[in-house]
């Protein structure tokens, strides 16, 4: 369930919901049309807000322009914007790809970061890989579905833990599915889900995960209950930077996930890809 219609569904009037008031200037819009379906719908990555909205809403689609579908933390955001840049977003500015095929979706993305703007067009058989990862991660935002934070060298300590109580955590094929409630309900939650501490050398390799948590100042006592999903393929390919592919399916790495304020505690979850 989308965030808006979770606090919403809590009692919460959605003009009370108030964004973060990020600082960065990155905003990423992407239409999406054609394929088999023949969607055509657009939405957007509001760095400033710290949020991915439904924008427009014409066929294949169930949602009204300016639903949330999930806030995102700065480190989203800076995540978002550098793939964008690694795929060399300023320098297609203008460039119109073209199409393969009728059945494939169309995309048009535009960039905007301090000012500058930058709009690339094609389809999903001929824009360039990276930038076509990029716009899938975004697209996977729309679903609710987060990518994994892989920041194995650094201090868990310098990410939100505002109390968060993780009620069921499952790993289905790369996603994993965490049931939490918190308090809240007038402003919107930026939850992600942290790889740290490096690779823990054991047979199978273990990783420590936590849930990150930043409530943003909220001071309602709204009991909001939702299950979080996260992309867990960053860190099959951080693993794969380390250790080398194996077939698909045949390599398994677990989760150390730890029990939010109880750091000591750890639920184990088993990845395989």
């Amino acid at each position: 369930m989308a965030l808006l219609t979770t606090l919403c569904a809590a009692g919460v009037g959605c003009s009370d919901v108030a964004g973060p008031g990020l600082d960065a200037a990155v905003h990423v819009e992407v239409a999406v049309s054609g394929g088999i379906a023949g969607v055509s719908y657009s939405f957007e990555l509001d760095g400033p807000d710290g949020v991915v909205r439904g924008v427009t809403c014409t066929s294949g689609c169930d949602f009204e322009a300016g639903r949330v579908f999930v806030a995102v933390s700065p480190t989203q955001v800076a995540r978002t914007a550098g793939e964008l840049r690694e795929a060399g977003i300023f320098a297609l500015n203008g460039v119109d790809f073209g199409t393969v095929c009728c059945d494939q979706f169309q995309y048009v993305v535009t960039y905007r970061e301090d000012g500058r703007t930058s709009t690339v067009r094609g389809d999903a058989g001929t824009l360039p890989p990276l930038l076509l990862r990029a716009v899938g991660v975004l697209q996977g935002m729309v679903d609710g579905r987060l990518p994994v934070v892989v920041a194995l060298d650094t201090d868990p300590q310098s990410y939100p833990s505002d109390p968060l109580t993780l009620e069921e955590a499952a790993i289905s094929g790369d996603v994993l599915e965490a049931a939490v409630h918190y308090g809240g309900g007038c402003r919107l939650h930026e939850i992600d889900l942290v790889a740290f501490n490096g690779w823990l050398e054991s047979a199978p390799v273990q990783v420590d995960v936590l849930l990150s948590h930043e409530d943003n100042g909220d001071m309602c006592d709204a009991l909001i209950m939702e299950t979080r999903r996260f992309d867990l393929r960053p860190l099959a390919e951080a693993y794969r930077d380390a250790y080398g592919g194996g077939a698909p399916g045949e390599t398994t790495l677990v989760l150390r996930l730890r029990e939010p304020g109880q750091p000591g505690q750890l639920r184990l979850l088993e990845y395989r890809f």
